[in-house]
């Protein structure tokens, strides 16, 4: 494709994607709403919000200074003793780079099968990004991924651990800024690059283990806008990763249009409070400490959310709500300036063509990311030439979706990992 033909093509899903915006940021859903959904599983499974952070441990602490050596390098390795049965687990500390490109220390999670595979195999690594659990130090995947309430418990129990149950390695990345030191990171392309250094870490942690030749990623939420940042970028990144497949479920995403911008901080139809907050807070933490030049806290906040939202930031997603008590816009402005819209404008998932099929997935019951946005992206996508695949599941939500979805993003994986076609949901739009 034409490169003025992919700005074009660009543009109009932009479109598509403002309006479907509107919609998404007039609704809200509560958590225990969102979990029901329309799959059984989902809503029986025990309940957790992300609310109990880990105070990281020394190990989290980076050396000073950190060592002249490539992005994925591991600086330190510890094993995680209460692994449940059939899963091996340990922390890594790595390098990787900021938003700037300078180095830095991250963490995460590394999971393998206890069971051998198959003679003369390797297990497939997965590369995991995971949703929105909040933007500090206490919120990874790494800290206590084993343990009630916690981000990592959240994400081990909906897909980490079913992908090690089907015979996979999976390495989860913290994202800059949680876990090891760092800047706040939300919906940023960078994150694009602490999943691909993870993945190398991985690899470079476990030579004779991991099959190099058979990686995919996999993304839900926050996580799985940055499932298609990485693939979009992969290929100029890390180009040594053989990345089958890149699986998306119900990708966020902020269009860079004002007026989708600002719908961010319109009104929420609640007297009390709601999860916006906390999704705000990350958001504008992100940006203001990403983007100073262009996002300031004045920009966002209230004064009383100039006090108050800095605190919250370094909660975990469910204590972030019990923080933010007040009605939405008791912290936040009602509107930002138009030059805000720069900033998403620079932070797309998608501008490349990639070789690296994706599959998105969705809930038609979303009111966290509504189908509107993520057939949005899969259009966008296609508009720039790369292999989609769409699959919209009746019934289910944000969460449930990662249930439901299960049998076949593990079917779809496993047919990337042996060389099968792949559907493609382009034909049809």
């Amino acid at each position: 494709m034409r490169p003025q033909n992919k700005v074009v093509a660009l543009v109009v899903v932009t479109i598509i994607t403002a309006l479907a915006a509107v919609w998404l940021n007039l609704t809200s859903a509560s958590p225990e709403v969102a979990l029901a959904g329309g799959n059984t599983d989902a809503a029986t499974e025990p309940p957790f919000d992300a609310s109990e952070g880990v105070a990281p441990t020394a190990f989290y602490d980076p050396p000073d200074p950190l060592p002249d050596q490539p992005p994925g390098t591991v600086l330190r390795a510890e094993e995680i003793s209460d692994a449940p049965e059939g899963a091996a687990a340990w922390r890594l500390l790595y390098l990787s780079v900021d938003n700037a490109g300078n180095p830095i220390a991250i963490s995460g999670l590394y999971v393998e099968p206890t069971t051998p595979p198959a003679e003369g195999n390797r297990f497939p690594l997965v590369g995991f990004a995971h949703g929105t659990t909040g933007v500090g130090r206490e919120c990874g995947m790494s800290q206590a991924p084993f343990e009630d309430k916690t981000p990592g418990n959240e994400y081990w129990r909906t897909l980490i651990g079913p992908m090690v149950a089907a015979g996979n390695a999976v390495f989860a990345t913290d994202y800059e800024g949680m876990g090891a030191p760092g800047n706040y990171t939300y919906l940023l392309r960078k994150q694009a690059f602490d999943v691909l250094d993870g993945m190398r870490a991985a690899l470079f942690f476990r030579p004779q283990t991991l099959d190099a030749l058979n990686l995919a990623v996999l993304g839900h939420s926050e996580g799985g806008y940055v499932a298609l940042a990485t693939a979009d970028q992969a290929a100029d990144y890390a180009p040594e990763l053989a990345i089958k497949g890149a699986v998306s479920q119900a990708p966020g995403g902020i269009p860079p249009i004002p007026a989708a911008l600002n719908a961010l901080l319109g009104s929420t139809g609640d007297s009390g409070p709601t999860p916006r907050s906390g999704y705000v807070t990350d958001l504008s933490q992100s940006w203001i400490q990403t983007y100073p030049d262009i996002s300031s806290p004045e920009d966002w906040y209230t004064e009383v959310g100039a006090t108050e939202i800095p605190a919250a930031a370094e909660l975990c997603q469910g204590a972030q709500l019990a923080a933010l008590d007040q009605p939405f816009h008791t912290y936040f402005n009602r509107s930002v300036p138009v030059e805000l819209s720069r900033i998403p404008a620079m932070e797309q998932p998608m501008y490349n063509t990639s070789a690296i099929p994706i599959l998105i997935q969705q809930g038609s019951e979303d009111t966290s990311v509504v189908p509107q946005v993520s057939r949005a992206m899969a259009v966008q996508g296609c508009a720039l030439g790369n292999l989609v695949d769409y699959q919209e599941f009746p019934n289910d939500v944000h969460r449930s979706v990662q249930y439901t979805s299960r049998t076949q993003y593990l079917e779809w994986l496993a047919a990337r990992f042996t060389g099968q076609p792949v559907d493609d949901s382009c034909r049809g739009w």
